[in-house]
């Protein structure tokens, strides 16, 4: 029997190891993944309603990764009876070259004709399928990128209606540009013809992120424990951001090391590294769902590799290995607080750490206390004999790993007050 291939062979490791049926965390958009969370419910929901409805023109707008596709793919499994669905994936066509496409899926022609041609057969067809009680729908995925000229001709696809009703259900699909996008004047016959928008969000809690990987776990047929721990949880809550398709690439990487360390248990550690093989950075909250439709994602700074602390072998990585961090500065006035208050005196007890550590969760989440130690240690120092001389150093070092401008700003004015009220050993 011939040798699996590599690939192959670890899929089929881990999923002996784990006991799966199949991979819980695979990156195509697989329906049966679908997670019944009530966001991804109710725009299934609306969309099930505006293509039964014919509302004609519907937008699912949603950053990458937050589970556009799988959507729907859900969509079209839920009404393969009595829909015949369109998918577009490749939006980099012009007019004619989309109307050609929806033609050829649709089987109604393979000759060549004009595009004035290739709509009046596409009505033709349409009025058949309406009265044999078929609802055609084209879903439009990656929406942001059709050109201007493209959208347009999407209008005329639209304008096929009989007095009562659409004939062909257009669902957009994209990220938030598609919608900014039409705020065009130029593209405002296609806006005035939105009859339903639905936003997608990721995921917002830490809770939510838990039932996501136990949903996708069971799915693949796991029956077992609890592979992740809370703290793991916890840590893919903060390096994924909520975003399922990064919670999906952190988790299979993070199951890899798990398999091939003999383990059945995710530690929060496994979860840091597969981040830092992904140069992701732990953030401090996920988005929430704005009043006003607008998404409010916190800017991302460039990628750079997370310093940590190598839990196997007890060594550090090679300094020269890591990119250097800027700093984030501390204000002048704050600065000077801090260096009359924080002397060449005793070492900062262990008190003020603890101190230090629960103001650093808050603003970075379950990784800073990791993050503290590696600071500590570039230093030159340790917890037990800290100068307070070098306090100052060291929350710029912990400052520059919170991202968040308002936690960063929150956790220096904490230590400010903590060094204030400093109690030495």
């Amino acid at each position: 029997m011939p040798e699996l291939p590599e690939a192959q062979e670890q899929k089929a490791m881990l999923e002996s190891h784990f006991g799966f049926h199949e991979n819980p965390f695979g990156v195509t958009p697989d329906p049966r993944f679908f997670y019944s969370h009530p966001l991804y419910l109710e725009g299934l929901g609306s969309l099930v309603h505006g293509i039964e409805s014919k509302k004609g023109f519907m937008l699912v707008t949603g950053e990458v990764g937050t589970g556009k596709t799988i959507l729907l793919r859900k969509l079209m499994r839920h009404l393969e009876a009595r829909v015949h669905f369109v998918f577009v994936s490749n939006s980099h066509l012009t007019s004619y070259g989309l109307t050609e496409l929806i033609v050829q899926k649709l089987g109604i022609s393979n000759k060549e004709r004009s595009r004035l041609e290739m709509i009046q057969d596409l009505q033709a067809y349409l009025v058949q399928q309406l009265s044999t009680g078929r609802i055609v729908a084209l879903l439009i995925d990656e929406a942001q990128k059709l050109s201007d000229e493209a959208l347009e001709g999407l209008c005329d696809l639209s304008n096929l209606e009989t007095d009562e009703e659409k004939l062909l259900q257009i669902v957009l699909v994209g990220q938030p540009e598609v919608a900014t996008k039409l705020n065009k004047s130029s593209l405002r016959r296609i806006k005035q013809r939105i009859a339903l928008h639905h936003r997608l969000y990721s995921l917002q809690t830490p809770n939510e992120v838990e039932h996501y990987i136990r949903h996708r776990l069971q799915i693949a047929g796991y029956e077992g424990s609890e592979i992740f721990t809370r703290e793991a949880v916890e840590a893919t809550w903060q390096y994924s951001g909520g975003t399922p398709r990064l919670i999906n690439i952190l988790c299979d990487n993070a199951l890899a090391m798990a398999c091939m360390s003999g383990k059945k248990k995710v530690s929060p550690y496994m979860v840091m590294k597969a981040a830092g093989g992904l140069l992701l950075e732990p953030g401090t909250e996920a988005p929430k769902f704005p009043a006003d439709g607008a998404a409010l994602r916190m800017k991302a700074s460039a990628p750079r590799m997370i310093q940590k602390r190598l839990e196997t072998s007890g060594n550090e990585l090679n300094s020269n290995d890591r990119p250097a961090t800027a700093p984030i500065p501390l204000r002048e006035s704050d600065r000077l607080k801090i260096s009359r208050i924080a002397t060449n005196g005793p070492a900062v007890s262990l008190h003020f750490f603890d101190r230090m550590t629960r103001a650093a969760t808050e603003a970075m989440g379950p990784m800073a206390n990791r993050i503290l130690g590696d600071q500590i240690s570039a230093l030159g120092e340790s917890r037990n004999a800290f100068p307070q001389a070098k306090l100052a150093e060291l929350i710029l070092r912990v400052s520059g790993e919170i991202l968040n401008e308002t936690m960063r700003d929150r956790f220096q004015k904490t230590m400010i007050t903590e060094i204030a009220t400093l109690k030495t050993m």
